[in-house]
């Protein structure tokens, strides 16, 4: 009998994201965005302690409107850590600022150190990269000494903290993303989070066609449709409820990990206390190594990804200004991310835990 794969991240939806989605569905509600989104939006600036959210169709588009919202378009020089997402960097080439590529920590976040020796910027985008916080606050303090927007892409880290404040709540402005392999998902979707009153008013108007107040189809400037949907945000209602019993899933499941993988091929970075992992990675001691085990899983069924290449080796953006990358070009392509799921039972952990201990470099 053929076992069941185990994908290396997957939504986990049961009876009660259902029940959410058809009650909705029942209900007669429009569809479109409405009292549904506001009350999801509502719960999470609360959970970060923020003052204002607001719900667009995916991070990328969240952190777009965040540059936009903030002023940092047409040349605006922006620092961006050389590990990420490629949205991060995407969205700062859509609002026609100008990226800036910084190397990375220890941690695989920016380098507090690399940033500070970087002239001439105007904002800072700073990613708590798989849910670690490294030195996003030291970081936050250097943009206000310096009066540089910054700008957290926390698409990782809900539920994540710092040490005096949640992951969501750093800078000027937050996104957060709900895809279907994040800590929570509504299928697609972004959020975009500031306690600035102009900030919001920008990410309003913009998000919303800029509609007059007071006459439906007179509009005060420019803005576009980036809204979701209330049947989007009755799944995200749901997944929210559970959000407590996934952060310590994910967890439990790291501890599992790092106590039942013994192997000198491979080293964990570690998470502090109040940081939870996304996906649980492993860095192996040569991009071979990682080759070798990913095939050894895969012979299993047992899905794995590897982690962000750095964006200084994406051919696309090989003029972007940069500066000594040396770190992250030589750790990125070492990086694996085991199975990650929410509903990652303790059994498969154990099962791969041992594929990946038995393994002997050929």
């Amino acid at each position: 009998m053929k076992q069941n794969k185990i994908f290396q991240a997957s939504p986990d939806l049961d009876d009660s994201d259902v029940d959410s989605v058809v009650n909705y569905l029942n209900s007669g509600g429009w569809v479109t965005e409405h009292k549904v989104t506001a009350d999801f939006e509502d719960k999470v600036k609360k959970f970060v302690n923020r003052d204002s959210a607001f719900c667009v169709p995916n991070g990328t588009i969240a952190i777009y409107l965040a540059l936009l919202a903030s002023g940092i378009k047409d040349g605006k020089r922006v620092a961006v850590p050389n590990i990420t997402m490629i949205a991060t960097i995407n969205a700062i080439i859509w609002a026609n600022a100008i990226p800036v590529l910084i190397d990375v920590d220890e941690n695989l976040c920016m380098s507090y150190e690399k940033l500070t020796n970087t002239e001439n910027l105007d904002a800072v985008i700073f990613v708590p990269l798989n849910g670690r916080t490294s030195d996003g606050p030291r970081i936050e303090s250097w943009c206000f000494e310096n009066n540089i927007t910054l700008i957290e892409d926390s698409a990782h880290a809900l539920g994540s903290s710092y040490d005096s404040k949640k992951c969501g709540a750093l800078g000027d402005l937050s996104v957060f993303s709900f895809t279907p392999h994040k800590i929570i998902t509504m299928g697609q979707g972004g959020m975009i989070l500031t306690n600035n009153k102009k900030y919001k008013e920008n990410i309003y108007n913009l998000k919303t066609f800029n509609r007059s107040v007071d006459k439906l189809d007179w509009h005060d400037g420019f803005g576009l449709n980036f809204k979701i949907t209330d049947l989007q945000a009755s799944l995200g209602i749901s997944q929210f409820k559970k959000i407590n019993k996934y952060l310590d899933l994910k967890k439990n499941n790291w501890e599992l990990y790092k106590k039942q993988i013994n192997n000198k091929e491979i080293k964990f970075i570690n998470f502090k206390d109040n940081e939870v992992p996304w996906f649980f990675d492993v860095v192996c001691s040569s991009e071979e190594v990682k080759e070798e085990i990913k095939k050894l899983l895969d012979k299993e069924d047992i899905e794995t990804r590897d982690g962000y290449p750095a964006l200084s080796f994406q051919g696309y953006l090989s003029d972007v200004e940069r500066n000594d990358l040396a770190f992250s070009e030589s750790i990125s392509n070492k990086i694996l991310w085991l199975p990650s799921s929410n509903n990652l039972s303790e059994e498969e952990v154990s099962k791969i835990s041992k594929i990946v201990s038995d393994y002997k470099q050929t």
